[in-house]
């Protein structure tokens, strides 16, 4: 988490220093560098990849135009667009939240099948969740100056960010704990 503050700092410090297309500039690449470091194989590695490639892509509108906003579009864009995988992964019946969750915890997800309702359900409030904090995003990035909206963007939506993290960890947790002691039961 604190890693990807750097690319922010790079591309705030920039924004006071420099004209906006170097801002961008130093700010992915700062963030590339963060992607390289943080970088995973599997289903978080492409999710990662995935959100890389809308920030490259933002990246390059925003050089081209000397747009800071653009590049900042990044953001509400990669909620916008993982939307769809939720509810794909829900009509293939392998949710993402499922999928996520047992990369990154296996010991605790490994009793609980990937299909499984709690999967489901957080796939369905990860999506709601992306669709709400995506159009804040682009209120705020309307709204405020680049500066304003780099801190402010971050300081009203982090904390709900984090909180759906920690209550999906939770629920998740309680679901392979009740899995598991139902298997010892039987």
């Amino acid at each position: 988490m604190l890693l990807s503050l750097v690319p922010v700092a790079v591309f705030l410090v920039l924004t006071r220093v420099t004209g906006p297309s170097l801002a961008v500039l130093g700010g992915f690449l700062a963030s590339a560098g963060v992607f390289y470091l943080a970088r995973r194989d599997r289903l978080i590695g492409l999710l990662t990849l995935a959100g890389f490639a809308v920030l490259t892509a933002s990246a390059v509108v925003g050089i081209v135009k000397g747009s800071e906003r653009a590049y900042l579009a990044s953001g509400p864009i990669s909620d916008f667009l993982f939307v769809p995988l939720y509810f794909g992964s829900l009509l293939v019946h392998r949710p993402l939240v499922g999928g996520i969750a047992r990369e990154l915890v296996p010991a605790i997800t490994r009793g609980v099948p990937l299909d499984a309702p709690v999967y489901r359900q957080l796939s369905l409030a990860w999506a709601i969740f992306d669709v709400l904090h995506g159009s804040a995003a682009l209120v705020l990035l309307n709204r405020l100056s680049v500066a304003q909206y780099v801190v402010w963007s971050r300081v009203l939506l982090w904390p709900f960010t984090g909180l759906l993290l920690a209550a999906s960890a939770g629920i998740i947790w309680e679901s392979a704990r009740r899995s598991s002691a139902a298997e010892k039961a039987s």
